[in-house]
């Protein structure tokens, strides 16, 4: 079938289509999102317009397409041969992680190129066409964040973050990984040490959460892993002044926040809940900060407490020291921890 060989110009317009969800990005644009902006001004807009009905329509006849012309383009056998780059990068293609750019659709399957479809014509942008996504995610949706900012605090906190955005060629070209290891186990790891309960398979009682983080734990007076409401998490259970001290030794790599993911409830239980962490090295404190545990909601939330370190935080070869403390009320839970070169 001529078309199969036509994929990568179907794929363009695939990729043109998911920038439907990124619409966030410029929320002037009114191709592939509602018409926000008009005359000076942010209305109240939910119907997408003619860019957001094209987009779907080319999703719906992408697929279909693809699956014809794969099943049209296999040859009876698939050689398995394959080695170094070519073989990695079509398994991360179809694992959704590597672009089509190289000529994946050359790997493996022997299929020569052929004449089809016309390519795309991409000389003059569409008036009131969004802007090229950033690689960075968007901010967090909370209550302050309006529609006149969400794209200049998009682009700065990807800006400040470029470094985390690289694609395998570019760690290539940096040394960060080679032709023969193109895997996600040559990248480097972010966080040297991390955890969420029942996110993670094999975290999904005490006992795994206790053996999770009893081999960094210098000091506990009175914390524990508990799993009440089906909600598994590390609390206290001596009151106020429940302590426990997390060291780690000769880090392997920097450090420069630490995340925690805390639930917040409501009730007589946890009224006044306060925790005080502090993060050290040596003799220096690097971050403190009193996190509440409780909110005036009807229910129990996880909250993402992300703490920069000062400086230039921890380097590589020293140590780190995190303390925890109940400062408040009579109860807490951590759910999660992430400890990170950013």
């Amino acid at each position: 079938m001529h078309s199969a060989s036509n994929r990568g110009e179907l794929n363009q317009q695939e990729e043109n289509s998911t920038i439907a969800v990124s619409s966030l990005w410029d929320t002037k644009e009114w191709w592939f999102s509602s018409h926000w902006y008009e005359k000076g001004t942010y209305d109240r807009a939910v119907h997408p317009h003619m860019g957001m009905h094209i987009s779907m329509i080319w999703v719906v006849a992408f697929n279909l397409m693809n699956l014809v012309t794969t099943y049209c383009s296999l040859p009876p056998a698939v050689d398995h041969s394959l080695k170094g780059e070519s073989s990695i990068r079509h398994r991360r293609h179809h694992a959704g992680v590597e672009g089509i750019s190289k000529g994946v659709w050359d790997y493996g399957y022997k299929s020569s190129k052929l004449n089809g479809l016309p390519s795309l014509r991409d000389s003059k942008q569409l008036e009131g066409g969004p802007r090229q996504k950033p690689r960075g995610i968007p901010p967090p949706l909370t209550e302050s964040l309006s529609l006149e900012h969400v794209t200049q605090l998009w682009q700065d906190d990807s800006n400040a973050n470029a470094n985390l955005w690289k694609t395998s060629d570019e760690c290539k070209s940096l040394g960060q990984i080679n032709d023969n290891n193109m895997g996600h186990e040559s990248l480097p790891k972010p966080c040297l040490y991390s955890w969420v309960a029942n996110l993670e398979r094999r975290l999904d009682n005490p006992q795994r959460i206790t053996d999770k983080i009893k081999p960094y734990i210098t000091s506990n007076e009175g914390w524990s892993a508990a799993d009440d409401n089906n909600k598994l998490g590390w609390v206290p259970s001596s009151g106020i002044g429940s302590k426990f001290t997390l060291e780690f030794k000769k880090i392997s790599q920097p450090i420069r926040a630490v995340t925690w993911m805390i639930m917040r409830s409501y009730g007589e239980k946890w009224e006044g809940s306060m925790l005080r962490v502090e993060v050290s090295s040596g003799d220096k404190i690097l971050a403190k900060q009193d996190i509440e545990g409780t909110h005036n909601k009807k229910t129990s939330e996880t909250y993402n407490i992300k703490m920069k370190l000062e400086g230039d935080g921890v380097s590589v070869g020293n140590d780190v020291k995190i303390t925890f403390e109940l400062v408040g009320g009579a109860t807490f839970k951590i759910s999660g921890m992430a400890i990170c070169d950013h």
